[in-house]
């Protein structure tokens, strides 16, 4: 069909027609306005939704992980003579440990008294070591406190780091959900086995006077924690 046959002739003054009608013009104005008004919201929709996706892939998400503590202790009296060297082994076992808990650190306590009842005898001299053995642990951690002396009978304080980062404290972490973030905590292995003390005693007494032993009480305390993570 030509341009100049009839029916095209028809088609276009239908269309000017419509572009001629003022109502229609109006239609056709706010058809499209409110096309742009949809393609531009769910144009932003869809940019947050990527960031939003894209935070989570990337594990930008905050968590902060917090611990509930449980303790295990082991308590031990006796009196050691003079110049002797005894060695003290604790056994920590998987089944002494609570379901959903780690072992997080060993604590321990050393204390005396001067006992001897002879006047003017000064206290005695005691030494404590905590040597490496097979147990997994933080051994090189910096705030940890393997040895220790007392000679005016003040208590020795030493303490063992067992699972990575445990400090008692909550910690701030960043991962796609609460089983990505608590992985870390959840390793085990930390902290059982053979945990031993070792203890060296030097008595002192007054001129013409034998004080040859001394009581001493050994507190040792594991301290285990469940962790557990909230979004933040």
């Amino acid at each position: 069909m030509s341009a100049d046959e009839p029916g095209v002739d028809l088609d276009l003054s239908a269309f000017t027609a419509l572009l001629d009608d003022r109502r229609s013009n109006i239609t056709m104005a706010v058809a499209l306005v409110l096309s742009l008004v949809v393609l531009v919201y769910t144009t932003l929709d869809l940019a947050k939704l990527n960031d939003e996706v894209r935070n989570i892939v990337e594990g930008d998400n905050n968590w902060e992980v917090s611990f509930e503590l449980q303790s295990l202790t082991f308590e031990e009296t006796f009196v050691m003579t003079d110049g002797e060297q005894r060695t003290l082994d604790f056994e920590i076992a998987l089944p002494d440990v609570p379901d959903g808990f780690r072992v997080g650190s060993i604590q321990t306590v050393v204390s005396y008294t001067e006992t001897s009842g002879l006047p003017a005898d000064p206290p005695d001299s005691v030494a404590a070591n905590v040597p490496q053995t097979d147990m997994e642990a933080q051994w090189t951690d910096n705030n940890n406190t393997l040895s220790g002396s007392s000679n005016d009978a003040s208590d020795i304080e030493l303490l063992l780091r067992t699972h990575p980062g445990f400090t008692g404290q909550a910690v701030n972490a960043t991962g796609l959900n609460e089983y990505q973030v608590l992985q870390p905590w959840l390793e085990e292995g930390y902290g059982i086995g053979t945990y031993s003390l070792v203890l060296d005693l030097n008595t002192q007494s007054p001129p013409f006077l034998n004080d040859g032993d001394e009581e001493i009480t050994v507190l040792v305390e594991v301290v285990m924690f469940k962790p557990s993570a909230i979004s933040v």
